[in-house]
């Protein structure tokens, strides 16, 4: 496998190793991190959607092609939704449970059976012939699922497969990384800040109601609300989560 990654891959690589190369965190995956997997693995097009299959639901779509695209207002699509039952390359992760498994879309179909295939007439793009996908677990019930496309050329090899299974934890690391600045403490008000300040010093709903001239339900009302847009559920959390902003 060494004989064929290049100096090129290597960059590449190492800048999708890299935590902290990232300045625009992008709207799910970092824009810089997709044209580094793009660059390694010799694609034309990527795309990540986040789904929700069990309910028919396709939440949020970002694409890198000749321009980066995101759209999470995707309107029903029933007609895809009917194809994605009957095409085994689109269901596996829902049929098999299994999301560890890089897949290829030559495991399921030859060229011309995609090419004949609903999915592809009603719903695939110029160009996407040659597909890859690597699944990421994203909560109860909701599935990533990262897929890398090629036109007519090289079909994507166990070279590939074994780079992007290896590279898996770092995506959802990276994933989970514009999560959190997405949930960050800048998004909560400056009433929020001040009192999850008093929380951070030990003070109890009592001592941060009288601080605050407020009535202990409130403050429970302000925590829960904090809570839900940090993405956590105690007061340790959420004094972790100001800290590590440097909000303390």
């Amino acid at each position: 496998m060494a004989d064929n990654i290049t100096e090129r891959d290597l960059a590449a690589l190492r800048g999708l190793l890299d935590p902290d190369h990232v300045e625009d965190p992008g709207p799910a995956l970092p824009w810089q991190l997709m044209e580094h997997l793009r660059e390694l693995f010799h694609c034309d097009y990527l795309e990540l959607d986040r789904t929700e299959s069990a309910a028919e639901s396709l939440l949020f779509e970002q694409t890198l092609g000749e321009i980066r695209e995101y759209d999470d207002e995707m309107p029903p699509e029933p007609h895809y939704w009917e194809h994605y039952w009957s095409t085994d390359a689109c269901n596996y992760p829902d049929r098999t449970g299994d999301l560890a498994h890089v897949t290829r879309l030559s495991d399921f179909l030859s060229d011309r059976e995609w090419r004949a295939s609903p999915m592809y007439t009603d719903f695939g793009r110029v160009g996407q012939v040659r597909g890859m996908s690597v699944y990421l677990p994203d909560g109860p019930r909701q599935l990533l699922r990262l897929m890398f496309w090629r036109g007519r050329g090289r079909d994507f090899d166990e070279r590939d497969r074994l780079m992007l299974t290896l590279l898996r934890p770092h995506l959802v690391a990276a994933y989970r990384r514009v999560e959190r600045r997405r949930r960050a403490p800048a998004a909560l008000t400056a009433r929020q800040l001040e009192l999850l300040q008093y929380v951070a010093q030990g003070s109890t709903n009592a001592q941060i109601a009288r601080r605050m001239r407020l009535s202990e339900g409130t403050v429970r009302t302000h925590l829960n609300h904090i809570y839900e847009r940090l993405g956590v559920t105690s007061r340790t959390a959420a004094v972790t989560r100001m800290s590590s902003a440097g909000l303390e």
